[in-house]
């Protein structure tokens, strides 16, 4: 049976601050292990790890028309060519948009495939941008179950081979001893006493920085021992830069820049409770969101626009009104208060993590790619293969 070449496509990769970079280095990761021949094309960047399972080519200077040549060259070698999207992770440039049909048109062995993040809260003309591509693709995955109206409006005339394909945390846990826990809460100035609330993700005031920072010192001035750890990096200069900064040196809180994804994890496991306050409200496919779950951590987020009616069937969330400062510091108070409500939603996340994992994402993909195909692909294990 004839292991198929794979080639990943994304703009951005770590270490470059990126969701869409994340998830290909996971995806990537996770369908190597399972013995898949993988390859992320991304663009050309410092500090790219070595020691990947799978190949990374950066050789991309830049994602415009005339750097389509470079690209399909690339891509011929390849019977799958996976694109990430959306556009930001490629510059905005148009040709990213038209890749399929390029594919199609100068890589005849090649089959294109596009995996759509965030498609129904892109604004109108962006959403009109990726029109050429979902006419040109030979398969389309998205992460959102609430993308599929959205996308299928824009695919009047038919619509390819599609699936629905969730993701896994964004930063895994790794082991984690009681010892492990109290060195690593007393590497980072916490004292035993103290409740420690994490922020996970890529820092932008539409993330809910301020009212969480509000949410802190209103518990501390009724007498709470809280803290706030902070996980995250800035990906551009902007206005509203200078004032989350302030913020994140105050002394309430513990900010951890350019912190690779073990580290991540381990501040996540000296964390007792997290809070993400996104504006446009929690969803399944917010990758911190999944990586607070899967360490176990009492999750207080938004219902928001963005929000799925039965996100609490799926996890255990306390989900409050977004931009509200005061139901923010009412939520996180309730969780310090009650022991018995922090144990319930712990073992809550992690039996609902237990069936999101990135080798059963890896599955999932590797079986569509079969699919694009038409052929079956052994998605065993190399140690299984052996075994057999």
């Amino acid at each position: 049976m004839k292991t198929p070449r794979i080639a990943l496509i994304s703009g951005d990769f770590p270490p470059t601050i990126s969701g869409i970079g994340d998830y290909t280095e996971k995806l990537a990761g996770a369908i190597a292990r399972l013995g898949g021949d993988v390859t992320v094309v991304t663009s050309k960047a410092n500090g790219i790890r070595s020691d990947y399972p799978f190949a990374v080519r950066a050789e991309m200077t830049g994602w415009a028309n005339q750097d389509s040549p470079k690209l399909l060259t690339i891509l011929r070698d390849y019977d799958i060519a996976h694109i990430q999207y959306p556009s930001g992770a490629y510059g905005r440039k148009l040709m990213i948009n038209f890749l399929p049909r390029l594919i199609r048109k100068h890589c005849p062995n090649t089959r294109s495939l596009v995996t759509i993040h965030d498609f129904r809260v892109m604004r109108w003309r962006w959403r009109a941008r990726v029109g050429p591509m979902l006419w040109s693709i030979d398969g389309l995955i998205h992460v959102d179950p609430r993308d599929g109206p959205y996308l299928s409006s824009w695919m009047p005339f038919g619509k390819p081979p599609t699936q629905i394909i969730p993701i896994a945390a964004n930063a895994e846990p790794v082991p984690c001893t009681p010892d492990d826990r109290k060195r690593w809460r007393q590497e980072l100035g916490f004292a035993d006493d103290e409740t420690v609330v994490a922020f996970f993700g890529v820092l932008y005031p539409h993330k809910g920085l301020p009212e969480l920072h509000e949410a802190i010192r209103t518990l501390r001035s009724r007498g709470r021992k809280v803290r706030l750890l902070v996980m995250g990096d800035f990906d551009r200069e902007a206005d509203w830069r200078s004032a989350i900064e302030n913020d994140l040196r105050q002394p309430h809180t513990v900010w951890v820049q350019g912190a690779p994804l073990d580290r991540v994890s381990q501040c996540l496991h000296a964390s007792d409770m997290a809070a993400l306050p996104f504006h446009s409200g929690a969803s399944t496919n917010r990758g911190s969101m999944l990586a607070t779950l899967a360490h176990g951590l009492p999750t207080v987020t938004t219902n928001g626009p963005c929000t799925p009616p039965d996100l609490c069937k799926q996890f255990d969330l306390s989900l409050v009104p977004i931009q509200s400062a005061e139901a923010l510091t009412k939520a996180l108070d309730e969780l310090i208060g009650s022991e018995s409500l922090r144990a319930r939603m712990r073992q809550n996340s992690l039996e609902a993590m237990e069936r999101m994992s990135w080798p059963t994402v890896a599955r999932q993909t590797i079986a569509f790619y079969g699919r694009l195909l038409s052929q079956g692909i052994d998605i065993r294990s190399p140690e299984q293969r052996k075994s057999a």
